[in-house]
């Protein structure tokens, strides 16, 4: 039989919640689960904690809060493991996408990484509820009932239109945010496949960073207003959509959240937020 392979799972516990719990007991031999959590980790985690306190497959890290803070210091551990240990397999149970960024980068350079990406209660609840509704609809002989939270439509414009757009908001030298917000605007896949083409070509960037425009919250605002036209929103909300997030130094989200939602009817406000939220430190840099 083959040498077994060292592997660490990286728990983000801010994003995922409890759906890690599982895991432990689907641990392999040299195996291992890093748990990074803060002071707002939830009841049903603290009493795993007290029963898995001295489990030596996990190691729990507590974790400053802030902004961001707990992603920063998940990646910090990341990069000291692999240093440590680059023949080792890395997974990152995590849903926020800007751990892409990190995945891609270390798989380029030849170590073994994934990211496990749970699907969100909500959206199954959306789901299930969507389906009431059809068939309750379907019974009384009236027309389909909309989802409670359209998905929205997007336009299609040709990938240089769009990259000119973009160029026009965001300097050539912010390459995170230029990742950020091409994969939201293409997807994904498309996203990260244009991405590896803008990172190589030097020449392409000088070209475009002519188009940049000098003020920063005419770059921000133009932004938000790519974003939603592209998205399939009302681009005339753009610029308090914009003010929102400036008005709460581009960082308190839970504040940027309530902001939305006094703004905009809950549909709306909920859509906006989950759009702009992983381009928020992006905005901050525009």
């Amino acid at each position: 039989m083959g040498k077994a392979k060292r592997k660490y799972y990286l728990i983000d516990t801010e994003n995922v919640g409890d759906r890690w719990l599982e895991l432990p007991g689907k641990l392999k031999r040299k195996e291992k689960i890093i748990t990074f959590y803060t002071e707002n980790h939830s009841k049903h985690m603290e009493k795993f904690f007290m029963k898995h306190s001295h489990n030596p497959k996990i190691q729990w890290l507590e974790c400053a809060t802030g902004s961001n803070a707990l992603d920063y210091q998940l990646v910090g551990v990341l990069s000291y493991l692999i240093a440590q240990h680059p023949k080792a397999a890395y997974c990152i149970f995590s849903n926020d996408k800007d751990y892409q960024i990190t995945v891609d980068f270390w798989k380029s350079r030849g170590i073994d990484i994934t990211q496990k990406i749970y699907e969100t209660k909500d959206k199954k609840k959306s789901k299930k509820k969507k389906g009431k509704k059809k068939k309750a609809a379907a019974g009384k002989g009236a027309p389909l009932a909309a989802p409670s939270v359209p998905a929205p439509s997007k336009t299609n414009p040709s990938k240089e239109q769009l990259t000119l757009e973009v160029a026009r908001s965001l300097p050539t030298s912010d390459l995170n945010g230029w990742y950020n917000v091409m994969t939201i605007l293409l997807g994904q896949e498309a996203g990260r496949e244009w991405y590896r083409t803008f990172r190589q070509d030097a020449q392409m960037r000088k070209s475009l960073s002519q188009y940049c425009v000098g003020d920063s919250y005419a770059r921000g605002v133009r932004l938000v207003q790519t974003i939603f036209r592209i998205c399939g929103f009302d681009a005339g909300h753009a610029e308090l959509s914009y003010k929102i997030i400036q008005s709460h130094g581009f960082k308190n989200l839970s504040a940027i959240k309530v902001g939305f939602d006094k703004e905009f009817g809950a549909q709306t406000a909920q859509r906006y937020y989950k759009t702009l939220r992983p381009l928020i430190k992006v905005l901050k840099k525009a």
